[in-house]
């Protein structure tokens, strides 16, 4: 089952790749880059080293790709994984501790199950992503934030909170509670642990790769 979730997610993220969905945002960000260099060099700097400081932006595209590559293609697939066994292995210890049926392998065949909400969510958005023409498509709970500029840090925050995750989690919880390896408030507690250090991560590894990002495409903005 995770195998098969693994397959789906590289065949999803190669379907935005090859469409030119993802490389077209990457693309964009370093034009933007490239035309805040030579705003800033004009006048101050000969011409051949204003083309040397676009070619410099420029040449930041292969690394900025091979990154985003690294993440849609190894850490993504690898990702449902890792929860369904984290997960599986929390509540199995939770209920050895509390004298209750262990259960792990159950548990972790169920848990490798729900991992289809997240699948089905970057199914849905990829086919969205191609129904509407647009780059990009949320389902998180973003959408219910009024318009406006809004820090990095909150933004991606709210982004963490998809529709489809928290049907996973809530689905983890209420199995857990449900194969009598704890009670609903320890399940409750032990996914939200999980889903907190998750969502610590995502959004530790975003706020750094933006704030990388853009202090070499747009150094003036610091």
């Amino acid at each position: 089952m995770l195998v098969l979730w693994a397959v789906l997610i590289i065949d999803l993220q190669g379907a935005l790749w090859l469409s030119g969905v993802k490389t077209l945002a990457l693309q964009q960000a370093v034009e933007q880059g490239v035309a805040r260099a030579e705003s800033r060099t004009v006048g101050e700097m000969a011409d051949n080293q204003i083309h040397k400081a676009i070619r410099d932006q420029r040449a930041t595209l292969r690394f900025w790709t091979i990154l985003a590559l690294i993440g849609d293609f190894v850490v993504e697939p690898l990702a449902p994984a890792v929860r369904a066994l984290v997960v599986a292995t929390l509540l199995s210890a939770l209920a050895a501790l509390a004298g209750r049926p262990i259960g792990f392998r159950l548990a972790l065949d169920e848990c490798a199950a729900v991992q289809g909400y997240w699948v089905l969510g970057l199914a849905l958005q990829t086919t969205l992503v191609f129904a509407l023409r647009t780059s990009e498509v949320d389902a998180s709970m973003a959408l219910l934030l009024p318009s406006g500029t809004y820090r990095a840090a909150p933004w991606v925050a709210w982004r963490q909170a998809d529709a489809f995750a928290l049907l996973g989690w809530s689905s983890l919880i209420l199995g857990g509670w449900r194969r009598g390896q704890a009670n609903l408030a320890t399940a409750t507690a032990a996914c939200s642990v999980v889903a907190a250090v998750e969502a610590a991560i995502r959004i530790g590894l975003t706020l750094i790769t933006g704030a990388a990002m853009r202090l070499i495409l747009m150094p003036g903005r610091f």
